[in-house]
């Protein structure tokens, strides 16, 4: 930009002169003229809105958006009924204001967010009516922010009964499907069974001084065609820690350690006063008639253990 010229006019002894601007002065006048050509751009200006979401009724739906942006608090009015506060999930790194109510969630994002950016937030209800959770997609929109949003659950309504009902169908198949595999009829297809396999009743050989609040109750064995199970009745004594089980150890009367292919327990964890069952899967078989063999268990901790010496009986 070109700057226009500038002169001085001084008055000495009543005569005018034309004196020439200095070189700061023009500087400083060229800058003045030129400031709104560098003028920042203005941010930007969204209008604020209120507005009513309807959550999917079917699987595959998407979910709805939300518009959210920096220094603007958007309310979630979560319609229904109340939801599990500590169900909230949402990356609280990105907000600058999470609250969760009973049925209100309050969100500011600390920054702005990318054009094509997406930040899922998800809670769950209290009841059990569908849908089970609310999922909303947050986004930027360019001219939008949304003040108070609706969140319409359609909880119950037809749609939402048949899609809840064509689900338990399709988990009904699928526990049958897997009963029929791990079932009894599942070990007889899988020759497991043989004609060896039948109960072998256990009773302790010297019972363990310290059992760590755990009382022994009874142990059975099952030798199958590729594998060998383990039985054990536990019961966690009144006024003991709930316990979980973490490692078993299967060692035959020779002093090896049998291969453990598995180890459950049910249920997991044993709160005090319950009795449970434990199943160890090994590779063979760790009794032999007439010897002790020994067994290891231990909590998730590690720290409360009991071991057990058995035979048969």
């Amino acid at each position: 930009m070109d700057c226009p010229e500038f002169a001085r006019v001084a008055n000495l002894g009543g005569s005018t002169t034309l004196v020439q601007p200095t070189p700061w002065l023009t500087l400083a006048l060229c800058l003045l003229v030129a400031g709104p050509a560098f003028a920042q751009p203005q941010p930007l200006t969204r209008q604020r809105q209120d507005r009513r979401v309807s959550l999917p009724t079917q699987p595959g739906e998407p979910p709805p958006e939300v518009h959210v942006a920096p220094g603007s608090i958007t309310v979630l009015m979560l319609f229904n009924a109340p939801v599990e506060r500590d169900s909230l999930e949402v990356d609280r790194t990105r907000f600058k204001w999470v609250d969760l109510g009973e049925r209100t969630l309050n969100l500011e994002p600390a920054a702005e967010l990318g054009a094509s950016e997406r930040l899922v937030v998800k809670v769950r209800f209290k009841d059990r009516a569908l849908p089970a959770q609310a999922v909303l997609g947050l986004v930027a929109h360019p001219t939008e922010v949304d003040g108070k949003v609706e969140v319409d659950r359609r909880a119950n309504t037809p749609e939402a009964l048949l899609n809840a009902l064509t689900l338990k169908t399709t988990e009904l198949e699928d526990l049958k499907a897997r009963c029929e595999e791990n079932g009894p009829m599942g070990l007889a297809f899988s020759g497991w069974l043989t004609g060896n396999t039948y109960p072998i009743i256990f009773i302790e050989q010297r019972p363990s001084a310290e059992t760590r609040g755990l009382q022994f109750q009874r142990s059975m064995g099952f030798r199958g065609g590729h594998s060998a199970l383990v039985t054990f009745h536990l019961l966690n004594l009144p006024g003991q820690t709930p316990w979980a089980l973490g490692q078993a150890r299967l060692i035959e009367a020779g002093g090896g350690a049998t291969t453990i292919l598995s180890a459950q327990m049910r249920p997991q964890p044993l709160a005090p006063g319950e009795e449970g069952v434990v199943v160890v899967e090994a590779t063979t078989a760790p009794w032999t008639q007439g010897r002790a063999f020994s067994v290891e268990l231990a909590d998730t901790s590690g720290q409360r253990l009991l071991f057990l010496n058995l035979r048969t009986k």
